[in-house]
């Protein structure tokens, strides 16, 4: 019996360790409209232990629109809810977080009232990403409709998504590559060159604006003693210590490798940074991560660990305090005798 007992407890123990696994869906399958099919998609969907969270991204055209779109809140009129179709079950909306106009952060969470964000400029078209955060659902719901606003199944102008499968971390997730892959068609699809211009410009005034930003490392000569530089081809993935661009990302670290060979009295102190977004101790933490990583490549080129420092500023002093990928970056500081 006690045998009997333990067996039990084990498999009861296993089925819940396994449900409680964090995976992420990065080939979703759903039906939408056939009049919108390209209008709007899902990105992925994430499967953490209290949440179920649909990466959401939509295009409104600024020319037949009133010019703005709304967000809703948890218990707002048209907030999204799952609707189960194996089973009778309807989920509500946790959160809406992470709103992005065109690539930049317009609001992190829709909590109370709802958010209208206006469109850019008088042509072309606005591209919206959000994150649709929901519990996490029962093992029992394999198929769901996304819907916009109670009673609104039937309605067209509202950005449904029917037949959602919700799979298990056993199923075809497919891989990071399949999702950028759907973002990055979409994206060349409606993002206009006039708005990539509008965000560069924005992004340019951020950054001439912060003084404190140092000239890049892009070629040997650059680097000078008691120098400070950006590493801004080195740059990392979201919430990882992973390169965007392995490629480029070796070839300033090479420069770098040269540098310190040519000089053996030479030290570099590596500064690592976050973007702002998130818990700050996590981020503290990520870019501790990071300049840790450069520093252990640069001991397996045969720089001595002793002549390599690092701090870690989290998500301190942003390029664009806006919110942006160069945040995620590391700068370096040469130091000679």
């Amino acid at each position: 019996m006690r045998l009997i007992g333990i067996f039990t407890f084990f498999v009861v123990f296993s089925t819940v360790i396994c449900a409680q696994r964090n995976y992420t869906d990065h080939k979703p399958q759903y039906t939408i409209w056939e009049h919108d099919t390209d209008q709007y998609i899902i990105d992925k969907i994430a499967y953490t232990e209290t949440s179920t969270v649909i990466y959401f991204r939509f295009v409104c055209d600024n020319v037949d629109r009133s010019g703005s779109t709304s967000f809703h809140p948890p218990g707002g009129r048209y907030a999204w809810y799952l609707k189960g179709r194996n089973v009778s079950k309807n989920v509500a909306l946790k959160a809406v977080k992470n709103v992005r106009r065109n690539g930049v952060l317009v609001k992190k969470s829709v909590e109370k009232e709802v958010f209208y964000s206006g469109l850019v400029g008088k042509t072309g078209h606005t591209v919206y990403s959000c994150e649709v955060h929901f519990p996490r659902l029962p093992d029992g719901l394999k198929e769901a409709d996304l819907i916009e606003g109670k009673g609104q199944e039937s309605n067209r102008s509202h950005f449904n998504c029917f037949r959602i499968q919700l799979k298990t971390w056993e199923d075809d997730l497919g891989t990071k590559k399949d999702s950028d892959k759907t973002i990055d068609d979409f994206e060349k699809k409606y993002t206009t060159k006039k708005s990539v211009e509008k965000v560069e410009e924005k992004k340019e005034i951020s950054k001439k604006k912060n003084k404190s930003v140092p000239k890049s490392l892009h070629t040997l000569e650059d680097i000078t003693c008691g120098g400070r530089l950006l590493l801004d081809k080195i740059q990392f993935h979201d919430n990882s210590t992973n390169y965007k661009g392995m490629v480029e990302a070796q070839k300033v670290l090479e420069h770098l490798v040269t540098y310190l060979v040519q000089n053996p009295a030479a030290e570099v102190t590596l500064h690592g940074y976050t973007d702002v977004f998130g818990n700050k101790e996590r981020n503290l933490e990520l870019s501790k991560a990071r300049v840790v990583k450069i520093q252990r490549w640069l001991t397996m080129r045969g720089i001595p660990q002793r002549r390599i420092q690092y701090e870690a500023h989290g998500s301190a002093s942003p390029i664009y305090p806006e919110g942006d990928v160069i945040n995620r970056r590391v700068e370096i500081a040469i130091k000679c005798p």
